[in-house]
């Protein structure tokens, strides 16, 4: 998938969203999220590359599987929650999307907890 294509589907929906918004602002906002939704439909492939990368340089590594597979989830966190927090600041709801993105740091910031504590741990046992 060649980024010129994505770029192109991205700048024709802008463009008709920004023409249709004055007549229809409710279908100017879907044409953004269908427009959003094919795009990352064309990249999920790559992701999905990038994602088995990633596993493979875990499995090398031993002992960091689990920190590879919470860093797998943190990452797919945090797009879920930009995704939303886009389409809803597309749809001039800054509210919710702030709100979204309050609790995708919430969410991160649970998942990361056990890294901390093993930190914590690390450090303490240190320590004299």
């Amino acid at each position: 998938m060649s980024i010129f294509q994505i770029v192109i589907i991205g700048i024709i929906a802008a463009v008709l969203a920004v023409l249709i918004k004055s007549y229809n602002p409710a279908l100017a906002v879907l044409i953004s999220l269908a427009a959003g939704v094919i795009m990352f439909l064309m990249i999920l492939p790559m992701f999905a590359d990038a994602i088995g990368f990633v596993k493979y340089l875990g499995e090398m590594a031993d002992g960091v599987g689990v920190y590879t597979s919470l860093a797998l989830r943190v990452i797919g966190v945090a797009y879920i929650a930009e995704l939303g927090a886009s389409v809803c600041a597309d749809a001039n709801e800054t509210a919710i999307a702030a709100k979204i993105e309050l609790g995708g740091r919430i969410i991160i910031l649970v998942m990361a907890m056990p890294v901390i504590v093993d930190i914590v741990r690390i450090v303490t046992g240190l320590l004299p």
